[in-house]
């Protein structure tokens, strides 16, 4: 539904939280990767939210998420970077594969060959395996693309959990990599709607599946699906998400 956090700030308290995306966990250049910035502010909601992105996010340099009523707003001074509220994912997932045809998969990923943004913290070629996360996902129909994954210890939270931000960062560039080998698709694509849920616990040094699918498109629009298993395949996360195609 419509709605101004802009001005329901200003009618009711407020929690206000600053925060920092480090220029590590950039996207395009220059601005904080739509995945883990998603997760930044829809953590402070719960566990299922909608998000949607109005400007590039900035890096390395204080912000500040406003929650207030059940919804979010993340600041830029008086500048509203995104906002987000509760809300129901309606998604059909694919069945899981395992993890040995999902690290087959990744092996044909398309952007060893052409990377519109080779720095992308989640899926970056031009990033080294530690620095991100290297999520290369290779296709296994038309539209669908897989990944394995194992992710890296540095990412926890303090009950040992990897942190809602990175899972967040794994529900996001493989969606757009499914519409990039459905449609033939020239040029970048930005993150600009996510709605996602986070279903269980995901560990670091444990064996995942991730999966993204291309759903359909609207003009420069695009529309994915996303998903994380377990190495018995069992969903943990999954979000669906609208990209634009920029000119």
């Amino acid at each position: 539904m419509p709605y101004s956090n802009a001005a329901k700030i200003l009618e009711t308290p407020a929690t206000i939280h600053d925060v920092r995306v480090p220029n590590r966990f950039n996207g395009p250049p220059g601005s904080g990767n739509g995945g883990w910035s998603v997760a930044l502010l829809g953590k402070h909601l719960g566990p299922e939210v909608e998000v949607t992105l109005k400007r590039p996010i900035p890096l390395d340099r204080d912000i500040q998420v406003v929650v207030n009523d059940g919804f979010a707003t993340l600041m830029d001074g008086d500048a509203e970077i995104a906002s987000a509220r509760s809300a129901q994912l309606e998604l059909d997932v694919p069945d899981p594969i395992s993890f040995a045809q999902a690290a087959q998969a990744r092996a044909t990923f398309a952007g060893y060959q052409a990377h519109p943004f080779p720095d992308c913290f989640v899926c970056g070629t031009g990033r080294c395996c530690g620095d991100g996360m290297c999520l290369f996902t290779g296709p296994l129909d038309k539209g669908i693309v897989a990944s394995s994954w194992v992710p890296d210890a540095e990412f926890v939270t303090d009950r040992a959990e990897i942190s809602p931000e990175l899972i967040c960062a794994a529900l996001d560039c493989p969606g757009a990599w499914g519409l990039i080998d459905r449609y033939g698709l020239e040029g970048p694509l930005v993150l600009g709607r996510m709605t996602y849920r986070l279903d269980r616990p995901i560990y670091a040094g444990e064996r995942y599946i991730v999966m993204g699918w291309a759903k359909g498109r609207e003009g420069r629009k695009l529309f994915c699906g996303n998903a994380v298993y377990d190495a018995e395949g069992t969903l943990c996360a999954a979000a669906s998400a609208t990209w634009i195609q920029l000119r």
